[in-house]
């Protein structure tokens, strides 16, 4: 039976951690217990052994030959260990091994645990003349990353060759898959400025990069080696501010400056790179692809004048969700495939149907039962907690007529939540061969995060001292709403040191329901206790801090002290990282990490990324550091000047957004 009020673990202030092979490892807040995730995404197993992928190549008989019309793929990616009980034994005492070998030494019998993570998402890194993901799940939130998200291709004719042959023939596929996502840490109350000469970015880049159609060009491995590098040569200035780093966190500071330069690496990546995953050039050899080498990139800028120095402030509260990323190439990710996960298909006579259900911890099993209107029979799949991906051929020679309809039954592990029933009706033509289920998207979820306080309003971090040693307290949460029988309601104790999450059922029908947390318990051995305090669903974060004399709930409709910073911050910024505006200048904080790109009404300043040939006639798509823009063009003539490399360009747009003028800019 599941629980929705459970501790969660994070890394230690400490930061100790470990690379081995395609993992990272950390030190967590509990002394025996060591956190890990993998440095790649692979290609998630199924329980019969597969990988979970397969691709199709459309074809159309013209003549007396068959021309390739397109495809389709459908795979899953994961960054958990996918290894039995034994082979998962073996890794670990290869872990200790090699942790032993490098230092420093882990404690003696540890527990190994995946890494507590959250707002991951994932994103398909493919030219548009390939193909293009589904909306559903590209570039959103696909929660836990230790867990599973499946992707839907839609491949160009040119892409379906590409696919096709690099799993046929193990040649390259020029794509890629990139997961963002935050890491729980703890960290003292501190912040820095971090700052990085432009003429220092173009000299490390310049190095460790190649060139591609005049821009650097690499990929994420070579870009991190090029900021490590920065990091040992002191060419990242870090500059605590305020009161500094206090004298018994002495011995951390390089760690705390390292965290520092990485929290703005991570920032500033999308200014200053944009998605590459075209083949190389030959001058760009062979951008460091492969194993560990992580998906390519191309800078945004071609000389030293488009780029102006990185200047952050960056501030930390104690537990907080740093960000970190992963990739990988389609070409290491396909690398174990063979023509078995290959499917051609006449589409005169026969299509594919695919069933996506998304993995979540608080999931237990979800059963579907899919029919089409002709063309197939019936299906019944059942998925786990690790959801999964169902594939179906339909035979029909009116494809886009096929009706399929679905009805899915989705039951989580807490015993006290209601069974959720959903189903669909559509037609291929509308969509309908493509079913995609997130279970997540019925569950609240917030973590709490105590904080203690001694009498001078200092926060306490020393497990050992006195104030902590003689304070135990406990979170209540509940939550009613009109699709649950009766409240529910749970409670757990609650350290600075074991943040919880709590989840909750929320309604299908998106009936609203109240969500309420409170707590009670000794501080400093002095009782204290707050009433209960209702949560807004939005909230990531909600706060306890406590007191020998007092304790305070923090959550966006709590009421304290103006004068009181900290319980300020805490409500602003939740557990997250806070940038102040640049000492160096700009209304808004990115300003100083981007290229000279913007947009307005009638103007648009930026690099075009690709070019796009449709029905409806050319355009442009413009990345402008802000986004990317649509630049439509009266003559597709005019197009065939940009498709042979990124060009900068300031574009002039008519009454109609139409392009009135194109100026490139060398």
């Amino acid at each position: 039976m599941g629980t929705f009020l459970q501790k969660e673990l994070g890394v230690a202030m400490s930061g100790v951690k470990w690379d081995v092979g395609n993992y990272k490892l950390w030190q967590s807040t509990e002394p025996d217990v060591i956190l890990f995730t993998a440095k790649q995404p692979s290609l998630a197993k199924g329980q019969n052994g597969r990988y979970q992928m397969a691709a199709s190549q459309f074809r159309q008989q013209e003549d007396e030959t068959y021309k390739i019309t397109g495809g389709s793929a459908v795979f899953t990616i994961t960054s958990a260990v996918q290894h039995d009980a034994a082979g998962f034994a073996a890794l670990k005492e290869q872990w200790l091994s090699e942790m032993a070998g490098v230092g420093p030494r882990p404690p003696r019998n540890p527990r190994f645990i995946p890494l507590n993570t959250q707002k991951g998402t994932a994103q398909v890194l493919i030219n548009p003349l390939s193909g293009t993901p589904d909306a559903a799940h590209n570039d959103v939130n696909i929660g836990t990353p230790g867990g599973t998200n499946s992707f839907l291709m839609q491949l160009t004719p040119l892409g379906a060759q590409e696919w096709v042959q690099g799993i046929r023939e193990q040649t390259a596929v020029p794509a890629g898959v990139k997961m963002m996502y935050e890491y729980l840490r703890m960290l003292p109350t501190v912040g820095a400025e971090v700052k990085v000469h432009a003429e220092r970015i173009w000299t490390h880049f310049s190095a460790s990069l190649g060139m591609k159609s005049g821009f650097l060009f690499g990929s994420s491995a070579q870009i991190d080696a090029a900021w490590e590098r920065m990091k040992r040569e002191g060419d990242v200035e870090v500059r605590f501010i305020g009161t500094g780093l206090a004298p018994e966190l002495e011995s951390i500071r390089q760690e705390m400056v390292n965290t520092f330069i990485d929290q703005v690496q991570q920032r500033v990546f999308d200014a200053l790179f944009a998605p590459a995953p075209e083949v190389a050039d030959a001058d760009a050899g062979d951008g460091g692809g492969g194993l560990l080498g992580g998906a390519k990139f191309a800078a945004k800028f071609k000389r030293v004048e488009e780029i102006i120095d990185i200047d952050q402030k960056v501030s930390f509260e104690g537990w907080t969700w740093l960000k970190a990323s992963m990739d990988a190439d389609m070409t290491t990710l396909f690398s174990e495939l063979d023509e078995t996960y290959v499917t051609e298909v006449n589409t005169e006579m026969s299509f594919p149907a695919t069933v996506v259900v998304d993995a979540d911890p608080q999931l237990e099993t979800t059963a579907i039962s899919w029919t089409a209107s002709e063309g197939k029979s019936p299906e019944t799949p059942v998925f786990g907690a690790d959801g999964g991906v169902a594939r179906y051929i339909v035979t029909s020679a009116r494809s886009n007529e096929v009706e399929i309809s679905w009805r899915a039954q989705v039951n989580f592990a807490p015993a006290s939540w209601p069974v959720v029933t959903t189903s669909g009706t559509a037609t291929v033509g509308g969509g309908g061969n493509q079913v995609v289920i997130k279970p997540s998207s019925w569950i609240g979820r917030h973590m709490i995060y105590l904080f203690v306080r001694d009498e001078a309003g200092e926060v306490v971090f020393d497990p050992a001292s006195p104030l902590l040693a003689n304070s135990r307290l406990v979170a209540n949460v509940s939550y009613e709403g009109p699709h649950l029988p009766r409240p529910i309601s749970e409670s757990a104790q609650i350290s600075p040191f074991d943040p919880l999450e709590f989840s909750y059922p929320l309604s299908p029908e998106h009936a609203v329901g109240i969500a309420k947390f409170s707590a009670f318990g000794a501080i400093g051995g002095r009782m204290v206790r707050a009433t209960e305090q209702e949560i807004n669903f939005d909230e990531e974060g909600i706060f306890i801090v406590a007191s020998p004399s007092s304790i305070q709930l923090v959550s966006q409709d709590a009421v304290f002290p103006e004068s009181d910073k900290f319980l300020a911050n805490l409500r602003e910024h939740g557990a997250h990282p806070r940038f102040d505006t640049p000492l160096a200048g700009g209304p808004e904080s990115e300003s100083s990490i981007r290229p000279n790109v913007s947009r307005s009404d009638n103007r648009i300043d930026g690099v075009v990324t690709a070019v796009e040939y449709s029905a409806e006639g050319a355009a442009l798509l413009v990345d402008t550091g802000h986004g990317h823009e649509r630049v439509l063009l009266r003559s597709a003539e005019l197009a065939g000047a940009f498709d042979d490399s990124r060009k900068r360009v300031v574009v002039e747009l008519d009454a109609q957004h139409y392009a009135d003028s194109i100026r490139v800019q060398l």
